[in-house]
């Protein structure tokens, strides 16, 4: 039997000054181990030498949504519009990205996960895009059911997103106010919203490295194609 790949998933933490509880979306674990990976929910700890441990045991990393980042992490003082942050969640996704990236492994980003592979590689977002992003936008934060698509997303040709929805024009669910605004150096931009808004990143070296800013995790029981983003995703990791 083939040994199937580990793949470690991040955590949020409850709100407050002394949070007890992680927490996780069960959508993401179920499409991981549906994708053929064995899912493990990750801790936020602190300790540079154990976050360099557990990434060597694992195979992929999923970088989950979540709260806002601390826009001292990209040089900049917090806008009035930034929402609730975690420096301890932003310490662990930053170290463990950066101890991935040393070993090659392939890691996929969701929503927040997608902009804070875009900071730690040398890129900026915007805080908000209402307030800073010129221009009439889309409705990035649905009121619809979150397994719901309500917008549009470009495609591009020669993408690994192209290989696997096998079509220029997808539909997307949207829940976020903050997005990619500078691509990071070495990622090429390989979806965009009708607006402009980045919509996906993907890394143009071998090792495998894609974030969206959508939410398949909400999408892929009910869509094939997104399931298969989720395997595609498991298979690197398999190596």
């Amino acid at each position: 039997m083939e040994e199937k790949p580990l793949i470690g998933v991040t955590a949020t933490q409850e709100k407050g000054d002394a949070p007890s509880n992680y927490q996780i979306g069960r959508h993401y674990i179920n499409g991981v181990a549906r994708a053929g990976g064995i899912p493990i929910i990750l801790p936020l700890i602190q300790n540079e030498e154990q976050i360099q441990e557990l990434a060597f045991r694992l195979d992929g990393l999923l970088m989950s949504g979540g709260v806002d980042m601390d826009p001292m992490l990209f040089g900049e003082e917090p806008h009035p519009k930034m929402g609730r942050i975690d420096p301890e969640r932003d310490f662990f996704e930053k170290t463990m990205l950066e101890k991935m990236l040393q070993q090659e492994k392939a890691v996929f980003g969701i929503c927040r996960g997608c902009q804070i592979i875009n900071l730690v590689m040398g890129g900026t977002i915007y805080q908000d895009l209402p307030a800073q992003k010129g221009g009439e936008l889309v409705k990035h934060s649905q009121n619809a059911p979150r397994w719901y698509p309500t917008h549009s997303v470009k495609v591009k040709s020669g993408s690994d997103l192209i290989d696997v929805f096998a079509d220029e024009t997808i539909r997307v669910n949207s829940y976020h106010h903050q997005a990619i605004k500078d691509v990071a150096p070495g990622f090429t931009a390989t979806a965009h919203a009708p607006d402009g808004v980045v919509e996906a990143i993907e890394y143009q070296k071998d090792q495998f490295i894609l974030g969206v800013q959508w939410h398949p995790e909400q999408l892929w029981e009910r869509d094939e194609a997104t399931l298969e983003l989720f395997r595609m995703f498991v298979n690197k990791a398999r190596g």
